[in-house]
């Protein structure tokens, strides 16, 4: 399956929610994109050991590296259909990874990821409300892993996969005031083998401009562990975010 189809599968909550919007009026929608720049670690066994590449904030910051990600909620009553979209360019380096035997370690990660969730609130009041989720995240990964000389002569090999895993989670909101509230959602999910494993956490502040705009901005950590034709490989992706949402 494609990186395409990924994220059509997220996008099928979409028209789903059109569907019911034409029939009842009291369909509620929500557009949020963000910009996330996260700092990256990717972990790749290999035959001389395991590469533990990273990039911090300030290197993604300072170079061509980005990752976008946008959220779409459509809500009727306590029931809500969420689809949320990634997707990052990154790269990350170690120095000498295997001694004397290269000289340096770079790998760059391309990784869009598709996420979608039924909803369903189990409470709200005026200060608080509380949200039980459950669906899946698609993941189509591409890994391109430079070894530079050493002692050895350099090499060079790619590694990619996409996949499909369930995922359960909850989202908390906080009013702080007429204004000013908090979110925090997480999730956990995977095929249920020990190299295919999944989790996110995600805080944000957010301020209520009006009835439809409000901004957020916070920090958003995702792990994502799975074996790729025969090697280990973990990426970490964890970063400051700035968001504007729309409420139509």
């Amino acid at each position: 399956m494609s990186w395409r189809a990924c994220i059509i599968a997220a996008l099928t909550v979409s028209p789903l929610a059109s569907v019911g919007a034409a029939q009842e009026a009291s369909w509620e929608f929500t557009l949020s994109p963000y910009v996330w720049t996260p700092g990256a670690s990717t972990s790749i066994e290999t035959g001389f050991g395991t590469i533990d590449a990273d990039a911090g904030v300030g290197d993604v910051l300072s170079a061509t590296d980005f990752a976008f990600m946008g959220v779409f909620e459509a809500r009727r009553g306590p029931w809500s259909l969420i689809a949320d979209l990634v997707y990052t360019d990154l790269s990350e380096r170690q120095n000498a990874p295997f001694g004397a035997l290269f000289s340096r370690a770079t790998v760059e990660t391309e990784l869009r990821v598709a996420s979608g969730y039924a909803a369903y609130r189990l409470k709200e009041s005026a200060q608080v409300s509380v949200d039980l989720m459950g669906g899946f995240r698609a993941v189509s990964a591409d890994l391109d892993v430079r070894l530079a000389p050493g002692t050895l002569p350099g090499q060079r090999f790619n590694l990619g996969d996409t996949w499909i895993d369930p995922v359960l989670g909850g989202r908390i909101r906080v009013a702080l005031n007429s204004r000013w509230y908090l979110t925090v959602l997480a999730d956990f999910g995977g095929s249920g083998g020990g190299d295919d494993r999944t989790w996110q956490a995600v805080g944000m502040l957010g301020y209520q401009i009006n009835d439809r705009w409000s901004v957020q901005g916070g920090w958003r950590h995702m792990t994502i562990d799975r074996e790729i034709k025969g090697r280990d490989v973990e990426i970490d992706l964890g970063g400051p975010l700035i968001g504007l949402t729309a409420r139509f």
